[in-house]
């Protein structure tokens, strides 16, 4: 599994919606909910399926950093919400991977753009196009992104796929969905973000037919 840093020791994440687990603690004040955004953008089922989709050129290292970033997304749904969201890694168990699986990541080491190190394509009810790259164009300067760096950015945009937006105060935030890490700490993944993942499946929590979240942000206040 992929490690993320604590900011604080952890507590309960409880929220209304019925997330009940030990995360840390965040300095994310809010989270945007991408459905009040994108209509559509929502899952109307709760057993998802991720696929990766390699450059043939990946190192085993940037794979596993990928895989990781899935593993430990699926682990923390499964102990969240004993196992009724999940997220299972089917890389090489099916044919047309890119068209089965809910989730498909494409790992390109030149992706174009000049300033996103990954990006989550998604629409209704799906997310067939997340965006990971590891060599940034030669404009800005920089070295290729370590594997470290490609896993945390793959836990990032699954955040967006599974249905979380950045945090109100992206630029001061190290919670897994703001922009502070790593200039301001390591990611953390928090309570608030599965409080969050709760707030848009609630509908799954709450024994119901598939809806919309409700409108957001979410307030990792409540947490």
């Amino acid at each position: 599994m992929w490690p993320l840093a604590a900011t604080a020791g952890p507590r309960t994440a409880s929220g209304s919606n019925g997330a009940t687990c030990h995360y840390p603690e965040s300095n994310a004040d809010a989270l945007e909910i991408l459905s009040n955004y994108y209509p559509g953008y929502w899952w109307d089922h709760t057993h998802l399926t991720v696929a990766v989709q390699a450059h043939p050129k990946a190192t085993r290292k940037q794979l596993r950093a990928i895989h990781d970033a899935i593993a430990t997304w699926d682990e923390a749904l499964r102990n969240c919400f004993d196992g009724l969201i999940t997220l299972t890694d089917v890389t090489g168990s099916m044919p047309s991977e890119h068209r089965a699986a809910d989730i498909v990541v494409h790992f390109v080491p030149h992706a174009g753009g000049v300033v996103f190190g990954g990006y989550a394509i998604c629409g209704d009810h799906g997310c067939p196009n997340i965006l990971v790259r590891s060599d940034l164009p030669p404009s800005l300067d920089r070295d290729p992104y370590s594997p470290e760096y490609i896993g945390w950015v793959t836990l990032h945009e699954l955040g967006h796929a599974l249905g979380l937006g950045h945090t109100t105060n992206l630029l001061e935030s190290t919670d897994l969905m703001g922009y502070g890490w790593p200039d301001l700490g390591d990611p953390v993944l928090s309570d608030c973000d599965l409080n969050g993942i709760a707030f848009v499946f609630a509908w799954a929590l709450e024994g119901g037919e598939p809806h919309p979240p409700a409108e957001g942000p979410y307030d990792c206040a409540l947490d």
